[in-house]
């Protein structure tokens, strides 16, 4: 009888310790050191005080029983905060974005990492892959992060911290990279991939590529390349002057580049509603996240004084979303461009229906019924 409720008691502890999630780490030199001992690869969580999904994912994917056992009893798993204690190491692994996780091997050669950016609610899809990454051979980084900092100019290393400076003109990076021909790389690579740099210099990286995925990973340059399109696009200021950015984007971007894509978020940051709402009313747009068009056409159904023919096409857009079961705050702004298109009939319809669809209380779609008593 002792022994098993010794047996019971220890299956309880071990059930809670579970229940709590992800046993992390907070300190990057014993998590490493611990990591070498138990010969496991290292589960890297970048995170800041100030990222909302980050905390998300501290009560979901990090509390799922399945990713806890798993990363508990196979890696050892580290959280650091990217703009305090953890800069140090951040400024190694460059992350861009919050959450960054990053599936880090030090056992072997050459070592591997692997990078989970943002939130993924999916916890079973998170651990498969992180399974793939953890137990597979790909990855391969030509740097060794486990090895004391080489020295980081401070506009690379103020990225990580609560101090940043002011970011750097291309120009004054350019002039840098000239001044330090013989950086190591891995300080070389830290100043391309989070600097503005000149056409020229982003051009030759990526004449570069094979050399560099070497080096920084393929994961790496793939996301340099994705940076250098979405800014180079990002950057002109008119239709008539898009096609050379497209024709960069097209000849860089691999098979996966969604050109209408990018040219729609184009329009959308130039506030270019008309092109816009003629590119996502094609054929290819039909298919895309309710989500994403929602994020698309709301500063349409926000903007006072629109033109209600814009109104009238970004609402023709929507209106196929409209079907029952539809989030109430994408019908909500259906309401608001239906308005903006001077049908307040049904506006007021679908604010009426948003409002019940979300347990009766919608504050923006009241508000739509209110301006139009």
């Amino acid at each position: 009888m002792r022994r098993f409720l010794t047996t019971l008691f220890a299956a309880v502890l071990s059930s809670a310790a579970l229940a709590q999630g992800i046993e992390f780490e907070h300190d990057w030199s014993k998590a490493l050191e611990r990591a070498k001992a138990e010969n496991k690869p290292l589960l890297i969580d970048f995170y800041t005080d100030w990222c909302g999904w980050c905390k998300v994912q501290d009560t979901t994917t990090w509390t799922d029983l399945n990713v806890a056992r798993y990363v508990n009893n196979y890696m050892v798993a580290v959280k650091l905060d990217a703009e305090r204690e953890g800069g140090e190491v951040a400024v190694r692994f460059r992350p861009t974005g919050y959450p960054t996780v990053v599936m880090y091997d030090p056992r072997t050669e050459p070592q591997r990492a692997a990078y989970y950016v943002g939130y993924n609610a999916n916890a079973a899809e998170y651990l498969a892959q992180l399974k793939t990454d953890a137990e597979g051979t790909t990855g391969a980084i030509g740097f060794r992060p486990d090895q004391p900092n080489p020295e980081f100019p401070d506009f690379v290393r103020s990225r990580y911290s609560k101090t940043r400076m002011k970011a750097q003109p291309a120009e004054a990076v350019e002039a840098w990279l000239n001044e330090h021909p013989d950086a190591p790389l891995e300080v070389q690579w830290a100043v391309l991939s989070l600097s503005s740099l000149t056409p020229e210099r982003a051009e030759q990286v990526i004449a570069e590529r094979a050399r560099w995925a070497e080096f920084a990973g393929e994961a790496a340059v793939n996301n340099f390349v994705e940076s250098q399109i979405f800014r180079r696009v990002m950057s002109v200021p008119t239709v008539e002057e898009l096609g050379p950015a497209l024709e960069f984007a097209a000849a860089h971007g691999g098979p996966d580049l969604n050109l209408n894509m990018i040219t729609a978020q184009w329009a959308s940051r130039t506030k270019n509603w008309a092109y816009l709402t003629e590119l996502l009313g094609g054929d290819w747009a039909k298919d895309l996240d309710v989500a994403f068009l929602n994020s698309m056409l709301w500063p349409i159904a926000e903007t006072e004084g629109i033109a209600p023919e814009v109104a009238q096409a970004a609402a023709k857009v929507f209106a196929a979303r409209m079907v029952d079961g539809v989030d109430p705050s994408y019908r909500d702004t259906y309401a608001w461009l239906l308005f903006r298109a001077g049908d307040k009939k049904s506006a007021k319809a679908q604010a009426k229906q948003a409002i019940a669809e979300s347990g009766g209380k919608l504050d923006s779609s009241e508000e739509l019924l209110a301006k139009m008593k």
